[in-house]
């Protein structure tokens, strides 16, 4: 994992000038990946378990033995997204409390709502528990977007979110294999406590001169901000920013398309032709797929230094896979669209939350941004949910087709959201002369991304 610059020379309020070489900084950095993405990565596997499990319960017959309808099947899938809607502001803690306890509290709480939905033997009980498991994700998952930027640059934030977000359609790949009732998440919340730095130059893996290194070069990438407080001027800019509301406009298509895909990809693949247990297993070959393409356009969009462009695309290539369901019956050509919805939507859901990230001048509208593009595209799950019933079955006709309508819309988004910054870049380049767009300035706490010299990443 590369670092950004050949040099780094950095002055520390106290010390006067740091002076690393970008062999100490590539050895610095490199430390905090590993600490940072597999421990996180983990715990968000582990909560998305939770999530996708459902799905496989309900064609290995819990539907039947509890006399679980259709409909009420849906509201077991939406009941845990409005939480997560209703909790998701909690994101802005991320910004103001011990973040190692914060994550601590989170995991356990949703791990031991995991042990307690095992034991349940209604839809009452299911309802109740899964709610409670989305308040206590919606603590977690929304808020590490928020926590990486904290550490990185922006153009090192797409592969880093990447590897974090890529533990989802691992879990989804493995989900059957993997059922277990809570009690590993709790344990890996206890490693979060003792392992997670508290923000930058705080890590715990980290030497002395290390963590110095990473903190100075998250001033550099990020610009200066007081630990610990929220700038509520930046915060209410968040709401008046129309970015955040086309960037929101796109994941809310994208979950739509996708959010719930965990939930119905195996009644989809069974509805293909194949019983309940090999439609379990046939659900794990086109998320390998998404965690490879994720991960590799995740590393080409910080090279290349652009998002739109790939989100356009990858939106396409689901598109191409909802439309090639909805039209064609053949057996093959039908699973072989669900590898591209899987490995077309995906990575765009990755580099959508990137995007989000790259373009909020502060850590305080940051989290405010992830607020308002979480809430909206959250609902997105909602409306998947209503888009599957059996009795669309076996084809679903309607429900693919809105997902491709709605995927194809975003790509357009994307391209009039890229244009816009791209303007906006010029006529600041025009106006004030251009700048290193990868280095934020140190006095952008007010101001946010309205500063003269912050350049948008396209």
């Amino acid at each position: 994992m590369s670092t950004l610059h050949s040099e780094s020379v950095v002055k520390k309020e106290e010390d006067g000038p740091i002076s690393y070489s970008p062999e100490q900084e590539k050895l610095a950095v490199r430390k905090l990946d590993w600490t940072l993405i597999p421990l996180l990565g983990i715990l968000y596997l582990v909560s998305f378990i939770d999530r996708g499990n459902i799905g496989n319960a309900y064609t290995a017959g819990l539907g039947s033995a509890w006399k679980i309808t259709s409909d009420q099947y849906a509201w077991i899938v939406q009941i845990y997204y409005i939480a997560y809607i209703c909790f998701h502001w909690t994101i802005l803690l991320w910004k103001v409390v011990p973040l190692p306890l914060w994550v601590m509290i989170m995991a356990i709480g949703w791990g031991a709502m995991s042990m307690v939905q095992a034991a349940t033997t209604n839809f009452a009980g299911i309802m109740v528990t899964r709610f409670l498991i989305g308040v206590f994700e919606a603590g977690f998952a929304p808020g590490v977007a928020l926590y990486l930027s904290f550490f990185y640059h922006r153009r090192e934030m797409g592969l880093r979110y990447g590897l974090f977000i890529s533990f989802s359609p691992l879990a989804s790949c493995f989900a059957s294999a993997m059922a277990f009732e809570g009690a590993p998440t709790i344990l890996i919340a206890f490693l979060a406590y003792f392992y997670l730095p508290d923000g930058p130059g705080h890590c715990p893996t980290l030497d002395a001169r290390q963590n110095e290194i990473v903190g100075a070069r998250a001033r550099v990438g990020r610009g200066h901000e007081e630990e610990g407080k929220l700038n509520f001027k930046q915060v209410f800019s968040a709401f008046f920013d129309y970015k955040n509301y086309i960037q929101a406009a796109i994941i809310f298509s994208l979950n739509t398309a996708f959010g719930s895909l965990p939930a119905f990809l195996p009644t989809i693949i069974q509805a293909i032709g194949f019983t309940s247990i090999k439609a379990q297993g046939l659900s794990a070959p086109p998320y390998l797929l998404a965690y490879i393409t994720c991960l590799g356009s995740s590393f080409l969009s910080d090279r290349v230094g652009n998002r739109g462009f790939f989100i356009t695309g990858f939106c396409c290539v689901g598109a191409v896979g909802y439309l090639l369901l909805n039209a064609v019956h053949t057996t093959a050509i039908r699973y072989f669209a669900c590898y591209l919805v899987c490995a077309g939507v995906f990575p765009a859901v990755a580099l959508t939350f990137t995007w989000v990230t790259d373009n909020q001048g502060s850590a305080s509208k940051r989290g405010a941004g992830l607020a308002i593009f979480g809430m909206i595209g959250q609902c997105g799950p909602i409306l998947g949910a209503k888009l599957f019933p059996k009795s669309d079955g076996p084809y679903y006709s309607k429900g693919m087709a809105i997902c491709a309508g709605l995927l194809l819309g975003a790509a357009a988004l994307a391209q009039i959201l890229s244009l816009s910054m791209r303007l906006q870049n010029r006529k600041r380049d025009k106006d004030h002369g251009k700048v290193d767009v990868d280095s934020v300035p140190d006095d952008i706490t007010d101001l946010g991304d309205a500063h003269p010299s912050y350049r948008f990443i396209l």
